[in-house]
């Protein structure tokens, strides 16, 4: 699964669909999961799952925990 999620995020980012830049987001935010969908993996960030919004180059991504992991180790 880490190498799907590995190549998920190098063709998001590829393509722009994900934030490249390796500058350190300006803010963080997390909570309990609202229903959205994660914008790496696709899946619902439901209520029993962390959600993290990361404002970073004017958008705001938001992640499943993992997620957020893997985009931050692809940019770096």
């Amino acid at each position: 699964m880490a190498d799907d999620l590995a190549r998920l995020v190098a063709d998001k980012i590829r393509s722009g669909a994900l934030p490249a830049s390796p500058e350190s987001p300006q803010r963080y935010f997390g909570g309990k999961g609202t229903g959205q969908l994660c914008d790496l993996c696709e899946q619902k960030i439901t209520a029993d799952q962390l959600e993290y919004e990361i404002d970073v180059n004017d958008r705001t991504p938001r992640f499943h925990e993992r997620c957020a992991d893997m985009w931050h180790q692809a940019r770096a």
